[in-house]
C-alpha cells in the first residue's frame, strides 16, 4: 500500500531520511527507533506534510506529490500536536472535523465514548491534560473512518486506561485492506 523509493528528506543541513526504500502493506505496522531517527518525518512524508528532497512516496501507486482531495480524505493523521482548536471543546472540535470530513456525526459520540473522553467532552481543548489531548487527537484521526491511519506516538503521555482505549479504538478500526 505504501512505498518509499530512495526517499531523502532534509531540514536545512540535517538529513531526516536518507535514501529510504521500504514497502508497508495492509495491517497494523509499528515504527520504532531512537529519538531523532526520522519516525515522525516518515509519517509526515506519507501524509504529504513534507516533500522529499529526492525520491518518491506512493500510496496505492499514487504519488503523494500529486495527491488529490479524495486521496487525502482516505488518510487519518494524528501527529505530535493535537490538531484541535484550543478554544473549542472536545465535542465541538470533533463535530467540526466530522463536518469537514463529511463523516456521520454519530461517530463523534461513539469515539468520545470509545476513547474515554465522556467527562472531557465539554472541556476546551486548551484545558485538557496531555493524555486527553492525545486521545482526542486519535478520535479526530478516526472520525471519517480512513483507509490509512497514521498515529505518531499515540501512547505518549497516556495512562494505562487511556492506552487501553486507544488500542481498542485501533483494533475496532483495523479491518482487512487498511493500513
Amino acid at each position: 500500500m505504501i512505498r518509499f523509493d530512495d526517499v531523502t528528506v532534509a531540514f536545512g543541513k540535517t538529513l531526516a531520511l536518507d535514501s529510504v526504500d521500504v514497502e508497508i502493506g495492509a495491517g497494523v505496522t509499528g515504527v520504532f527507533g531512537p529519538n531523532g531517527s526520522g519516525k515522525s518525518t516518515l509519517l509526515r512524508a506519507i501524509a504529504g506534510l513534507v516533500t522529499p528532497l529526492r525520491g518518491e512516496v506512493t500510496i496505492d501507486g499514487r504519488s503523494t506529490r500529486t495527491s488529490t482531495p479524495e486521496d487525502r480524505a482516505r488518510l487519518g493523521y494524528s501527529g505530535h500536536t493535537s490538531g484541535l482548536y484550543p478554544r473549542l471543546t472536545v465535542e465541538e472540535n470533533l463535530v467540526l472535523f466530522s463536518r469537514l470530513f463529511d463523516a456521520p456525526t454519530e461517530r463523534v459520540e461513539m469515539l468520545i465514548e470509545a476513547l474515554d473522553l465522556t467527562r472531557a467532552a465539554g472541556t476546551r481543548a486548551a484545558s485538557l491534560s496531555a493524555g486527553q489531548k492525545r486521545r482526542a487527537s486519535v478520535a479526530r484521526a478516526l472520525l471519517h473512518d480512513p483507509d490509512l491511519l497514521l498515529l505518531d506516538e499515540p501512547y505518549a503521555n497516556v495512562d494505562d486506561a487511556g492506552s487501553d482505549s486507544i488500542s481498542s479504538a485501533i483494533a475496532a478500526w483495523a479491518q482487512p485492506g487498511r493500513t
